[in-house]
């Protein structure tokens, strides 16, 4: 076992590219194995209760883990922001994490309305000056007036959206992006995965339509 490789706060390495904008000067060498097969990081689930909690969402899914363990609690720090003072058993489940260097919000809601509410917000953006940036999906992405616009892959495809994440949030930093607006994404399956980084990235900041 080792700790991960990741820097408290930014996104999470998913290739040896990123590994050396974090690390390079710091470790000593970075084996490179290709990138992630799945983009977030491990499952973590506590087994010193009586029964199962799951602390941290992963590439194992809930569905998954109760096939295995026949119950599983869910800690409120997967789906909620919780208190700055609070005992937590794992990494990144309060505070700001997995975040990119410009603002980034997600916007939920009926999909006109939040198509329509992120380029109104782009809008503002421009006319302060400011690169804009957007995250979506296949099926939307080319509905939006950003600068920088970014697919995390098709709305269908659980996998695709979380193994780009990361990647596409480097992607944001790496085009010097100061504002950006996020679509949400389902949190069933691997989308809860997905779901529970992506509020951690945006500071907990959800516009809901």
């Amino acid at each position: 076992a080792a700790p991960s490789g990741n820097t408290s706060g930014r996104p999470s390495p998913t290739c040896a590219r990123h590994m050396m904008e974090d690390m390079m000067g710091k470790i000593d060498g970075i084996v490179d194995g290709g990138p992630c097969r799945v983009g977030v990081e491990s499952t973590i689930v506590d087994l010193t209760e009586d029964r199962p909690r799951l602390l941290r969402p992963g590439g194992i899914t809930p569905e998954q883990l109760i096939a295995v363990l026949g119950d599983l609690v869910v800690d409120k720090a997967v789906t909620a922001q919780i208190d700055k003072d609070a005992v937590v058993k794992a990494p990144g489940m309060k505070y700001r994490h997995y975040a990119p260097k410009g603002n980034l919000t997600i916007v939920e809601g009926p999909q006109e309305k939040v198509t329509a509410c992120i380029n109104e917000k782009l809008s503002e953006g421009h006319k302060q000056g400011l690169k804009t940036g957007v995250i979506a999906t296949d099926e939307t992405i080319e509905q939006y007036q950003a600068d920088v616009k970014r697919s995390l892959g098709s709305r269908k495809n659980e996998e695709a959206i979380a193994h780009h994440l990361f990647e596409v949030l480097r992607q944001m930093d790496d085009e010097e992006v100061q504002l950006i607006f996020t679509e949400s994404f389902a949190e069933t399956g691997l989308g809860q995965a997905t779901m529970n980084r992506l509020p951690k990235a945006a500071g907990h900041q959800v516009i809901s339509l």
